[in-house]
């Protein structure tokens, strides 16, 4: 699922890894130029999600979040 918060695109995701389930959030933060190719994060979040759903909601949240944080101001 990708999306847009404060104008950094987001990029979630869901995998098996050793028979759980992980979340995944990629974070494409715009240049000057309205590109998103050089300034990329990811986050990967290995819990006890019941199901795909949630480790994308929790990786949605997580992502925005982290904007929040890290991104005061450059976005």
């Amino acid at each position: 699922m990708q999306f847009i918060f404060q104008t950094c695109l987001i990029s979630t995701s869901a995998s098996i890894d050793e028979g759980r389930i992980v979340a995944n959030a990629r974070i494409f933060i715009p240049a000057s130029d309205g590109s998103f190719e050089d300034d990329v994060y990811d986050l990967c979040f290995d819990d006890n999600f019941i199901d795909e759903n949630e480790a994308l909601t929790f990786a949605r949240e997580r992502a925005m979040g982290w904007i929040e944080e890290h991104c005061v101001g450059t976005v």
